[in-house]
């Protein structure tokens, strides 16, 4: 029996133990629910939790990615939380970046690997034969380590690897049966550990040197008019980079949290963390969230505005949530956000003040949702759930999360 058909069938049987229902843990009987908690929208528990724990939460449009100390990805659905497949990637438990979700296909970026499953859980190989081949994507064993998250169109995957002497950002097509990087791009000294982020037809690239480049997919021609077609930052960038139409955002270990204009490079705005920058912003529809060491979560306007206190492009941020670490999510009223001590708490949009928490004490993991205010979070147990806010008081559901007891819930007036 072939090692992926393997894994196939004990998908198949965790498929049964996976299961939709709420176990004994918390309040999550059916009652009145009251304003200011969370309800369950679905929770499924995954098999042998406790001895192979959940440690990420990817999410994409159609799916909920749990990643396990093993090195397997559950893959559920995200409307249901139905559990549809559990993947092992090759080398999956020494390092899994996140995944690249294709047109029909689910990468897994490894060490050296980019591991291509189809959405029925279907290992896709690389060609042995060119009676095998096919169009694509398929599975690649790459000559070069990968160092940072992937992005990825079509069957084009772009990320930053590490070659002998120099680090380097990388396009492989993952239908290519030979030598699948069709571009690099140096990067001499420093790594590429940023995700890239991708426009139409350009790809934004930043390393660990501070420099921050725009290049065109199909010419490798550099799009800005700047000095060498580069963005020099005074720090490295580590934080993988995110990009919309409002403009490019990167944030440095100079300490500043940049954006740029994604056509020409030119700086739109800056905010001074004060300290160096280590993860990259995180965009929703008017908001760049950006976690400050020591600091908190800072919540920024994207939009243009007129000139801060501080002169020029200097921008201040709209407020900083103290206590948070994460942001996992937002509505029209709230942020919400994940506490240094893995609560999730809801804060005021407008002015950053707590109004409500969770206090439920095995909450261990949590993803970040930009496209509506459903949380995802797993406990240490194992069990996987998408949790909505309740908002207003009257609906009856399932309680969880421990809301504050109302006497203590901070409340403006």
């Amino acid at each position: 029996m072939s090692k992926h058909l393997l894994i196939l069938l004990l998908a198949a049987v965790a498929t049964v133990v996976g299961c939709n229902h709420a176990g004994p843990q918390a309040d999550e009987t059916p009652r009145q629910l009251p304003k200011n908690s969370f309800t369950r929208q679905w929770a499924t528990e995954l098999h042998n939790g406790e001895d192979d724990p959940v440690t990420a939460v990817y999410l994409s449009d159609q799916f909920v990615f749990a990643y396990r100390r093993g090195g397997t990805s559950a893959v559920m659905d995200r409307a249901t939380g139905r559990l549809l497949h559990i993947d092992q990637p090759r080398d999956g438990a020494n390092r899994l970046h996140p995944p690249v979700v294709l047109k029909d296909r689910i990468v897994y970026p490894t060490t050296t690997f980019l591991e291509v499953f189809d959405f029925d859980g279907r290992y896709v190989q690389h060609p042995t034969r060119l009676s095998d081949e096919q169009e694509g994507p398929f599975s690649q064993a790459l000559k070069f380590v990968i160092r940072s998250d992937a992005v990825g169109t079509g069957r084009m995957l772009y990320l930053g690897g590490d070659f002998s002497g120099s680090g380097r950002a990388v396009e492989v097509d993952l239908g290519r049966p030979y030598v699948p990087d069709v571009w690099t791009l140096m990067t001499p000294g420093a790594s590429v550990s940023a995700a890239p982020a991708l426009l139409k037809d350009v790809v934004y690239v930043a390393s660990e040197n501070g420099q921050v480049m725009a290049v065109q997919i199909d010419t490798r021609a550099p799009l800005w008019p700047l000095p060498n077609g580069v963005f020099e930052a005074r720090g490295g960038i580590s934080g993988n980079l995110a990009v919309d139409s409002s403009g490019l955002y990167f944030a440095s270990k100079d300490t500043k949290l940049y954006c740029v204009s994604a056509t020409n490079g030119h700086i739109k705005w800056q905010y001074f963390g004060g300290v160096p920058l280590k993860q990259g912003p995180v965009l929703t529809k008017d908001t760049v969230y950006q976690h400050v060491p020591g600091t908190g979560v800072a919540a920024l306007d994207k939009a243009e505005q007129a000139a801060t206190a501080r002169a020029g492009y200097n921008r201040d941020p709209r407020w900083v949530s103290t206590e948070a670490v994460q942001f996992l999510a937002e509505d029209d009223q709230y942020a919400y956000l994940r506490s240094s001590g893995n609560a999730v708490i809801a804060v005021d949009k407008h002015n950053g003040q707590t109004r409500f928490r969770s206090t439920r004490p095995d909450l261990s993991v949590f993803g970040t949702n930009t496209k509506d205010g459903m949380l995802y979070v797993a406990t240490t147990g194992g069990r996987v759930m998408a949790v909505k806010p309740v908002l207003q008081a009257g609906s009856v559901g399932e309680l969880v999360l421990a809301p504050l007891p109302q006497e203590s819930v901070a409340t403006v007036h």
